[in-house]
């Protein structure tokens, strides 16, 4: 019905749309183009969901409520912090004795803040010598500012016991009590540690992406169809896992 009514619209703001044109440019092919587009604008907005995928949001939505899809992908959390998950990893690591594997994530960027010296100035006063020549009295003031620097690539590991980095010229194998701090960043995690001056960056972390089989529960009202959604992790999910396994082993 809907498609019906529209394709009338379409038609009568077409028809008319061209008439009025045609009265100011004469001419009946650029007439009835020009009315066509206005018509289609009218009738159907193409504009909006052009705005649409401009910010980022879909025109077509799976229909799964969000707090649907945030309560599985908390499961899969809760999945990763009781090891279920770790068959799904391979690694090299040996583990000790009572020690779990949590995950082993390839393609890891190791990166470290580093304090860099730039460019300065003088301060103080300058006497004439002679042509040419002066000398400077006071100090020279540079300045310094923190700057992210890559170390290495490697896998960054979780253990029930151990945060281990494993790469080509850089390893870490950290007890996760030594773990002060964890923030998200952008597509990865900061770590604070205790006896590390530089917090230390793990960048790449949507190397792992993780599907789910959504099935809606009828007798609570569901109407969307079961479906597959895909989600890569984060910082946020890297850093509950890693507190989760913490919390476990205290």
């Amino acid at each position: 019905m809907k498609f019906i009514k529209n394709t009338f619209l379409l038609f009568i703001i077409f028809f008319f749309s061209s008439v009025v044109i045609n009265l100011f440019v004469d001419d009946i092919n650029v007439s009835m183009f020009l009315g066509l587009v206005l018509a289609i604008v009218i009738i159907f907005k193409p504009h909006k969901h052009l705005g649409k995928l401009g910010s980022g949001k879909k025109l077509f939505k799976s229909g799964i409520p969000d707090e649907t899809i945030e309560h599985h992908r908390n499961l899969i959390l809760d999945q990763f912090i009781a090891g279920d998950l770790a068959k799904h990893f391979s690694t090299d690591i040996f583990l000790k004795k009572g020690e779990k594997l949590v995950f082993d994530i390839p393609g890891i960027q190791i990166c470290e803040e580093k304090t860099i010296k730039v460019k300065g100035s003088h301060s103080g006063y300058s006497v004439r010598i002679m042509k040419g020549l002066s000398y400077r009295f006071g100090d020279f003031e540079s300045t310094a500012e923190k700057r992210v620097a890559a170390l290495d690539t490697g896998h960054f590991i979780i253990t029930t016991k151990r945060m281990i980095f494993s790469g080509g010229k850089k390893s870490l194998d950290i007890p996760l009590s030594k773990i002060v701090s964890a923030k998200p960043v952008n597509n990865g995690i900061l770590i604070d540690r205790t006896a590390k001056q530089n917090v230390e960056y793990f960048l790449g972390l949507d190397n792992v992406q993780l599907d789910m089989t959504l099935v809606p529960e009828v007798q609570n009202g569901d109407t969307w169809k079961e479906q597959k959604v895909k989600f890569s992790l984060n910082g946020f999910d890297v850093r509950r896992i890693i507190q989760g396994v913490i919390q476990i082993a205290e």
